[in-house]
């Protein structure tokens, strides 16, 4: 590109190009950035005309880019997080000393420390204030989809639409019960099936992501899981177990929780099942500074407790 044509460029051409380029439509786009669809459209106009070139092909009510789109896609990406994380970076040192910042979470976050994990974001941001809000990940993936959280910390498998999905760490799932002689090998589908379940997790019901691992291993093999007690919260399914109600499964990272009770026994799957965590955020959306460095200080501690999980087994 001439220097002629780059002068006419624009940051909010950019991104509206950008973000149509990822999402589809200009109407998503327009969503994503929070301004009208015809804003969208005209200033995609105006890049267009700048380089004299079509970007988009028009397909129905949505849009797929060009040859030359997916030429200009692969640089303007990559131009527009550059711009934006230099203007991130002057503005950081002061948008941290007040406000307040909301951060979607899985289920029980409790076994993974995120007491800790605000303790010390506080600790250096004193004039701030944080919300971990969650339940099932089904529920806090439609939050952010919504743009009710500008990010979360979900569990696997999710329905990704509108959303960017960045693993993180994962935990193995256990096979829990109060006999031991249900745990001396590893638990096929078949014994799962066979045997008295307890699931929590009641108002996800098969949305959940580890019920939904299980339930579509149980499907391709022509079986069906069926609960003998279904309840909402953790705590009180592994109570049901300790009583001898049922078996149930849970990730290992929860054996160490204070609710778990004592006397119970694990085993693993076969073949294994993963809790694997992840980041999300909307496609094409800005995180504020303080959503960033929250984002970045869970990403490094739940790396650390991963790697002590895989030191502890």
């Amino acid at each position: 590109m001439d220097e002629t044509k780059a002068e006419l460029l624009s940051l909010q051409q950019l991104r509206c190009f950008t973000a149509a380029a990822q999402l589809g439509s200009f109407t998503a786009a327009a969503d994503a950035l929070r301004v009208s669809q015809p804003a969208v459209a005209e200033q995609v106009r105006k890049l267009e005309n700048a380089l004299g070139v079509d970007l988009f092909a028009r397909v129905g009510r949505g849009v797929v880019p060009t040859e030359a789109g997916h030429a200009f896609a692969e640089h303007a990406g990559r131009t527009l997080r550059a711009l934006e994380d230099a203007a991130a970076s002057v503005t950081a040192r002061t948008s941290l000393q007040h406000g307040s910042v909301a951060l979607g979470t899985f289920n029980a976050p409790s076994a993974w420390r995120l007491d800790e994990l605000v303790t010390a974001f506080l600790a250096r941001h004193p004039g701030m204030t944080v919300r971990l809000v969650g339940r099932n990940s089904s529920w806090t993936a439609e939050r952010v989809r919504r743009g009710d959280l500008e990010a979360a910390i979900v569990v696997l498998p999710i329905d990704d639409d509108k959303l960017e999905v960045r693993p993180l760490v994962r935990d193995e799932v256990l096979y829990v019960s109060a006999d031991p002689a249900r745990t001396r090998r590893p638990v096929t589908i078949e014994r799962l099936a066979a045997a008295p379940l307890v699931f929590y997790d009641a108002e996800a019901a098969d949305a959940d992501p580890i019920r939904r691992q299980l339930a579509e291993r149980a499907q391709a093999d022509g079986l069906r899981l069926r609960p003998r007690v279904e309840v909402e919260f953790m705590d009180l399914a592994l109570q049901l177990v300790a009583a001898g109600v049922g078996d149930t499964y849970l990730p290992s990272a929860y054996t160490r929780a204070l609710y778990y009770p004592a006397g119970l026994a694990t085993v693993g799957f076969s073949p294994a099942v993963y809790d694997t965590f992840a980041v999300i955020t909307r496609r094409a959306a800005r995180l504020s500074p303080a959503t960033r460095e929250l984002i970045a200080d869970l990403e490094a501690h739940m790396r650390a407790l991963a790697d002590d999980l895989d030191t502890a087994r």
